[in-house]
């Protein structure tokens, strides 16, 4: 059910994070016992070739969980579009055009409306297509997200390469059957920065759903 509340949005990001956090947990405890065993041991390298997978899915599986939740909770607030951020008035602007451009009449209603009586006009917030990862959490995507939300993603942007190539590069290669093996011991740091970085994504959510900076800076004041 899509939270209605911030302590709702809290148990959310708390609960999503909670179980992956056990789990990656877990499995870097048996990676490092397989490799202090017998690191060129079959089972060690399968240990880490799996742990690779794992933390791009519980990377992607967060982003999409989070996000949505914020986006969820903005909508339930049911907003008129002059009370929203830049960043969603666009996104609710494009959502719009690329209906109308499709032939969906509701749309251009909507749009029109937007344009002429936005400030009577409810944002209708695009919920179900905002946070498309597209399956593959590059940097890029990850960027589009956060822009298209409101969130800066300038602390993942050093990270583009960890995000690209070990993460999304490396389940592709390894989800493909392919020949790629972490090196012995390289799990326990790609393990911190992973969670580091979903750490990062709650802590924007939170801080967005808690400070109301979906709302126009006015709006805020006003309410």
């Amino acid at each position: 059910m899509a939270p209605r509340t911030i302590g709702e949005v809290e148990d959310t990001l708390d609960n999503a994070l909670s179980w992956r956090r056990v789990e990656l947990q877990a499995l870097r405890a048996a990676i490092a016992d397989a490799e202090r065993t017998a690191p060129d041991a079959p089972l060690a390298r399968a240990l880490a070739r799996s742990g690779v997978t794992m933390l791009y899915a519980h990377w992607e599986g967060f982003v999409k969980e989070a996000c949505q939740a914020y986006v969820d909770f903005v909508a339930r607030r049911r907003l008129r579009l002059d009370e929203l951020n830049e960043e969603l008035v666009r996104t609710v602007l494009l959502s719009l055009g690329k209906r109308t451009v499709a032939g969906d009449e509701g749309s251009t209603l909507a749009l029109i409306e937007a344009v002429m009586r936005p400030t009577q006009a409810r944002a209708r917030i695009p919920k179900n297509t905002i946070v498309d990862t597209k399956s593959n959490l590059r940097y890029a995507v990850l960027a589009e997200i956060m822009g298209a939300v409101g969130f800066p993603a300038t602390n993942f942007a050093t990270r583009d390469k960890l995000i690209d190539r070990t993460l999304c590069d490396g389940r592709n290669t390894i989800a493909h059957g392919r020949n790629m093996y972490p090196a012995a011991g390289s799990f326990n740091d790609l393990h911190a920065e992973v969670m580091e970085m979903i750490e990062d994504v709650r802590d924007l959510v939170l801080a967005a759903v808690r400070q109301g900076s979906y709302r126009r800076p006015f709006a805020q004041q006003a309410n």
